[in-house]
């Protein structure tokens, strides 16, 4: 059971390295299982300037506190503010896109329909990838930020697309004015949804959602056509016009010229 959460100014003080050795002992005892805190200790870290500072040995302190905030989470350091870095990294040499919806943050990787088995299995970075999100699927801790992490995770790692709804649906709840969370619960509906309709209504309405919060969020425009397209709704075609006119020229904006190229072949 967590005790009642410290004091900012003692958080503040946990990441300068000035508290004394049995404060500090109580502040890492619990954000041991408080995320919300371990984040509190982080972002205030961005505002030491050790420069200013004329003792290493302070600044040390400070490094070794965030080193072990770093640890009690589960993270690398350069993972603090962003659990899901590795499996981005590693999401970028998968050979085919696992996903026909768009992930938030995760760069462009083609994607390509295999019949039978699917080819791209046996292929190392697939393994590496979807090890590093089972790992990011077992981060502690209840913030928005972490179930997020914890969604993605299943996501790219279970063959269920199922298991990720739940952590997802409830980050975007937690924090419902973050249109990556409900852009990123979209993606998870889709690819849950198979030919589930009323699922394809729910990730269009999370599309919706994200829109209202930021109209020219990419991530939601592309997840908003593909929705359409998939539940054929003829405005699935102006919902990838749409897309293009806030991202005429990336990777994305080729693979939806193409989406767009096929419905209307078929008219």
């Amino acid at each position: 059971m967590l005790l009642a959460h410290p004091e900012p100014e003692t958080l503040g003080r946990f990441a300068e390295g000035t508290l004394a050795d049995p404060e500090r002992a109580t502040i890492v005892q619990h954000i041991a299982d408080c995320d919300d805190c371990r984040t509190l200790v982080v972002d205030a870290a961005e505002f030491i300037e050790p420069a200013k500072v004329e003792s290493n040995k302070w600044w040390m302190g400070v490094a070794a506190s965030l080193m072990l905030v770093a640890a009690i989470g589960g993270l690398s350091y350069h993972q603090l503010h962003d659990p899901l870095a590795t499996v981005k990294k590693d999401y970028g040499h998968v050979p085919n896109r696992p996903l026909e919806a768009r992930l938030s943050g995760f760069q462009y990787v083609p994607r390509y329909t295999f019949r039978g088995d699917r080819e791209d299995e046996s292929d190392p970075n697939v393994a590496i990838m979807k090890g590093d999100a089972a790992k990011a699927a077992q981060l502690r801790g209840n913030s928005a930020k972490t179930r997020h992490t914890r969604g993605i995770g299943l996501l790219l790692s279970e063959d269920d697309p199922k298991a990720s709804i739940g952590p997802l649906q409830s980050a975007a709840e937690r924090d419902p004015n973050n249109a990556t969370y409900q852009s990123d619960l979209a993606a998870a509906l889709i690819a849950a949804a198979r030919e589930d309709r009323p699922m394809l209504e729910s990730a269009l309405a999370a599309c919706d959602r994200a829109l209202r919060i930021d109209p020219r969020s990419t991530d939601a425009l592309f997840n908003r056509a593909v929705a359409l397209q998939a539940l054929e709704r003829p405005e699935a075609e102006a919902a990838y016009e749409q897309y293009l006119k806030v991202d005429p020229s990336s990777p994305w904006a080729t693979e939806v010229r193409s989406n767009l190229n096929l419905l209307r072949s078929v008219r």
